[in-house]
């Protein structure tokens, strides 16, 4: 059936080429308008920072390590994230102990960087101030939280060595759950400015890293098959970093660097006592839901009731100077 067009459609050339023009326009809006519209999109689904997800952590690993050691770090990612939430986008980083397999592993690493950031130069990944031959020589395990205003890619990268401890240590276990805590910790800071973030967690290290160690070890010792008063005797143990205590300091003032051990291990044991004076939901919980909007210390006191500062003082001045059968009492 004929259509007519009449009044519709350009009878001159020169009003043919117009029309042509304008229809080659239009469409270039169009198209500019819907990729516009979807990069918004894909931002706003890709920062889903401080919230659950049901994707798992993703894994890459040198070649000489075992695929054992792959599972069994899968195994301890999946008992934390149950306990404390799945939390991403994350990746575990396996170093063994070759160099040159882990000098393999950090172009793989820097590839995946530039697929995740295209900004990120390969000569800067490549040679960042602590990389995967240095897990190689040194072993220990770590968490690289990229969430700042520069990056396009927010994210969590955990690295696990073959030593330091090794696969075959029980350590290695909670060690995960340590590093995954981190992982919860600051998925509760949704700030991209690095000072905001550095507050909130603390920039010394009694807090954040006291945290992840006394709920890695509280979370080990519930476990199937881990031997009864383990617990109490890693606790123990890490009281013996009372003696290294300088007369009248505080854990709040000792930073990263040579001591930070004493403030990991008695930062754990404030965890405990601050536990015992209130909840383990008042701690994991209400505190973290709090922190972001009411600070750190507001939200320390809307938890516990006290002031970091007067709580502090009591675990200085009365808790760690009672009898250490006395202190183990407050340990589950």
């Amino acid at each position: 059936m004929p259509v007519s067009m009449s009044g519709t459609f350009p009878t001159t050339s020169s009003e043919r080429r117009t029309f042509v023009r304008m229809k080659h326009i239009s469409q270039i809006i169009i198209v500019l308008v819907v990729l516009v519209q979807g990069s918004s999109q894909v931002s706003a689904e890709v920062d889903t920072w401080g919230k659950t997800t049901p994707r798992p952590a993703e894994f890459y690993a040198a070649s000489d390590v075992p695929g054992s050691q792959v599972e069994l770090t899968r195994q301890w990612y999946e008992i934390a994230s149950r306990a404390w939430g799945n939390f991403g986008p994350l990746e575990f980083w396996i170093v063994g102990k070759s160099e040159e397999a882990a000098r393999e592993l950090d172009k793989r690493y820097c590839d995946r960087r530039r697929q995740r950031d295209p900004s990120i130069l390969l000569k800067n990944c490549l040679n960042r101030s602590h990389n995967f031959t240095d897990y190689a020589r040194d072993g220990n395990a770590g968490l690289n939280t990229r969430r700042n205003e520069r990056d396009q890619w927010s994210g969590f990268i955990i690295t696990m060595s073959g030593k330091n401890p090794g696969p075959e240590e029980e350590d290695y276990k909670p060690v995960v759950l340590h590093e995954y805590f981190h992982v919860y910790q600051h998925a509760h800071i949704r700030s991209r400015k690095e000072q905001v973030r550095e507050n909130l967690n603390q920039p010394n290290p009694w807090w954040g890293e006291g945290g992840a160690e006394y709920m890695a070890q509280l979370l080990y010792s519930r476990q199937e098959g881990v031997s009864t008063g383990y617990l109490k005797q890693v606790m123990g143990r890490k009281l013996r970093s009372v003696g290294s205590l300088r007369k009248g300091e505080n854990i709040r003032d000792i930073p990263y660097g040579g001591r930070a051990r004493i403030a990991y291990d008695l930062g754990a044991w404030f965890i405990a006592f601050l536990i015992s004076r209130s909840s383990e939901d008042a701690y994991r919980v209400k505190f973290f839901k709090l922190l972001e909007k009411r600070g750190f210390e507001a939200a320390f006191r809307d938890s516990f009731g006290w002031s970091s500062h007067a709580l502090l003082d009591d675990f200085h001045e009365n808790f760690l100077s009672l009898e250490l059968p006395e202190q183990l009492k407050i340990i589950p």
